[in-house]
């Protein structure tokens, strides 16, 4: 809007239309990519694949689309036996809402609410994903998929808080300690988990932190992305993750719920140790990080390790 004076003629607003559209502050796209591959175990079994594509928009509105497979841990085996995790699958898509909370102008407390829907067994496409895999880097496929949870709908909705607690005062962002809940209900996962994330970095007020695909909401704030007004446009952070997961079902162990299908006995309580690093530059993130899991069921030969890729990139 433009004023306009005319002599001692009252002072007039002149307004106009400008015919290039102003832009959005942006999106954030963010993929992660899980694979027992990545870690130095090297062994394809369990939680063996897991792929979250997520977009995050300035509203506080976030999609997300996620696969999941899990195998035995004997793929040769054409027929496995009922005492080893059953082949399955799950794809689901991911609507949610998040927000940072003004608590007497602090902003150290993120809270999301998400809902998922989609499917499990072999309408999750997880068979045909493996073994394209398998045939492209050379290796057997697996034997054992006409064994796997068969077809049911997929939903479930997931709760999270964090709370973020600055170690170093005076706004440094130098260490920080991130305590988190969440609470799953539905066909895919019914539990609670518990967590508390330390790090130590650079500028660690650009992210709360990372959670593995399974056990955190997608929700990226996209204020995080934003380039600082002073001070340098490179941060990067170490970080240590604790979680306890108490479970009352898991489609992976304990199989379908509405047909009788393969299950295992699953643990009540299991424990998850991560470790990675972050990167930040300018509107682009990157994020390693490898994760250690006692066992999922009574029968599971030992822990399970798996480890991740992350990248972000703001638009």
């Amino acid at each position: 809007m433009a004023v306009v004076k005319l002599g001692a003629a009252q002072t007039l607003p002149l307004v106009w239309n400008s015919p290039i559209p102003v832009p959005r502050p942006g999106t954030v796209l963010s993929l992660v990519e899980e694979n027992d591959k990545f870690a130095p175990t090297n062994k394809d079994r369990y939680y063996t694949q897991g792929l979250r594509l997520s977009f995050n928009s300035d509203e506080n509105h976030y999609w997300a689309l996620t696969q999941e497979i899990n195998t035995p841990s004997d793929t040769n085996n054409s027929i496995p036996p009922d005492t080893d995790l059953p082949y399955s699958g799950a794809l689901y898509l991911t609507y949610g809402y998040g927000t940072i909370l003004e608590r007497g102008g602090r902003r150290d407390c993120l809270f999301t609410a998400e809902f998922q829907f989609g499917v499990i067994g072999p309408a999750s496409g997880a068979q045909n994903v493996q073994n394209k895999f398998h045939d492209l880097v050379g290796i057997s496929r697996p034997a054992g998929w006409d064994y796997q949870l068969p077809n049911e709908p997929a939903m479930n909705l997931n709760f999270e808080f964090k709370r973020r607690f600055d170690l170093d005062g005076a706004n440094r962002n130098l260490r920080d300690l991130i305590a988190r809940g969440q609470l799953q209900l539905g066909t895919l996962r019914t539990e609670v988990v518990l967590g508390v994330q330390y790090r130590w970095g650079w500028d660690l007020d650009r992210s709360w932190g990372h959670g593995t695909i399974r056990h955190s909401n997608a929700y990226q704030p996209v204020e995080g992305f934003n380039l600082p007004t002073d001070g340098p446009m490179v941060s990067s952070w170490f970080f240590l993750d604790a979680q306890t997961e108490v479970i009352v079902r898991n489609y992976s162990t304990d199989g379908t719920n509405f047909v009788n299908s393969r299950s295992v006995t699953r643990r009540p309580v299991v424990l998850q140790l991560s470790a990675g690093t972050t990167f930040h530059f300018y509107h682009l993130s990157g994020t390693y990080f490898l994760s250690l899991r006692t066992k999922d069921f009574e029968t599971q030969e030992d822990f399970h390790c798996f480890g991740g890729l992350k990248a972000d990139i703001k638009f």
